[in-house]
């Protein structure tokens, strides 16, 4: 299970993988994710600039799909229906 934190910083950016690209467009959203993304602070200390690490939530195969969950169902729903 990912790790519950009481507070996270209130973050306003999206990955846009259109020009440059790292392991996060190889993630697809899944209902049932096999990795996690945590917010790290590694070498500073300013919450508004974590660095996005991703973990896996149990022994992935090699050649499997890597997913998260979006979160966009709930978030968006409403956004887009307005």
């Amino acid at each position: 299970m990912p790790p519950k934190y009481p507070y996270l910083p209130e973050l306003s950016f999206s990955i846009d993988v259109s020009r440059d690209r790292n392991v996060a467009c190889y993630l697809s959203h899944s209902c049932s994710p096999n990795v996690f993304v945590q917010f790290v602070l590694y070498d500073h200390y300013n919450v508004s600039y974590p660095h996005v690490m991703i973990f896996a939530m149990e022994n992935i195969p090699p050649l499997r799909e890597l997913s998260i969950d979006y979160g966009i169902v709930e978030e968006w729903i409403e956004k887009l229906t307005q």
